[in-house]
């Protein structure tokens, strides 16, 4: 089908008929000026949105449409669950060029609808526009938390203990796959595609955040892992004027990312500590919790819960290697939209 044919509101009423998932809270969704919804009093809301703009954050030819939605959503949500709060509600606005086929947009929203449904996301509106030559996608995202249990980078003190989910890195080695396909990667197939998925499906912690929030845990302060590690942490250790401690021997790598790095000739270990789009969660804790948390995590959540080094009151990161030696970190600058344009 021709999208001019199709219209800007033909495009509307196509996807609104496709989305599967209904909250009871959306009084008014697509189709008016606003969404109206109702939501429980006492309650924090938390917002954030995030723009996607074709050749700086995706390539058409690495990312299938499905792929592309779901990542729209699933990197928004991950930022509300750094918060200790539940995804609830999402506007998505693309800009379309004329290059972009009816049928890509159905993939694509596809991929949205997959993820609202698996994390409970309403899509209440959003626009559509036409674009000069690259697709632009902008998703903004509203959730909901207790007042008492929000999570803000701010707030970490030394002798606090740092935590992190999952695995890091795997995303980082995809990405290196995904960008070199003429390339021949030694290894498991099994491997190198699980490191791939993590690049271009993550999965939010949705779950954890959600058990950390209802917790009694004093989670002092807590990031998604989106620039990489020492990236994050980073910015933990600025809004809290500290400075961190971290264990090589306890950075957690997965088994794929290890044994696809060594029979590769590379080194997992800078991955892990500043590879990005790992999209775990970085937390710190008062370290008198920490026993009943490490019990607790073995059935509250269904990914690993590592204990990876400590808040120092010096500032700067320092790596404690394996064989004990301490070494600083030079914290990564991350990527800058702007660098060398006047």
């Amino acid at each position: 089908m021709d999208l001019s044919k199709l219209g800007e509101f033909g495009l509307i009423s196509r996807f609104q008929s496709r989305l599967k998932y209904r909250s009871s809270q959306v009084i008014q969704g697509i189709g008016d000026d606003c969404a109206v919804l109702s939501l429980n009093n006492g309650n924090y809301q938390v917002l954030t949105t995030d723009a996607l703009v074709e050749t700086v954050h995706f390539n058409l030819k690495t990312h299938t449409p499905e792929q592309l939605g779901w990542k729209t959503m699933a990197v928004n949500i991950s930022d509300i669950a750094a918060m200790g709060a539940q995804p609830k509600f999402a506007v998505l606005s693309v800009g379309i060029p004329n290059s972009v086929a009816v049928d890509f947009l159905d993939r694509f929203y596809k991929g949205v609808n997959q993820a609202s449904q698996k994390y409970k996301v309403a899509l209440v509106g959003g626009d559509t526009v036409s674009s000069p030559k690259h697709l632009f996608i902008n998703l903004a995202l509203l959730g909901e938390t207790r007042k008492k249990r929000v999570f803000t980078r701010s707030g970490a003190r030394p002798g606090d203990k740092i935590f992190v989910t999952g695995t890091l890195g795997d995303s980082a080695f995809g990405l290196k796959i995904l960008k070199s396909r003429r390339k021949k990667w030694a290894g498991s197939e099994i491997h190198k595609k699980q490191c791939v998925l993590r690049h271009l499906k993550p999965e939010p912690r949705v779950e954890a955040a959600s058990w950390l929030a209802k917790s009694k845990h004093r989670v002092t302060s807590m990031i998604d892992i989106s620039d990489g590690l020492t990236q994050d942490l980073g910015h933990i250790l600025k809004a809290g004027k500290v400075g961190a401690e971290l264990w090589e021997s306890d950075i957690p790598i997965s088994e794929s990312l290890l044994k696809s790095s060594v029979i590769n000739g590379l080194s997992a270990l800078p991955l892990a500590l500043s590879g990005g789009e790992d999209y775990e969660l970085l937390f710190t804790l008062a370290p008198e919790d920490v026993t009943n948390l490490e019990k607790e995590s073995i059935t509250k959540v269904d990914q690993p819960v590592t204990q990876i080094g400590v808040i120092t009151a010096r500032k700067g990161i320092r790596l404690i290697s394996k064989n004990g030696r301490s070494k600083m970190l030079q914290r990564p600058m991350g990527f800058n939209h702007f660098k060398g344009k006047a």
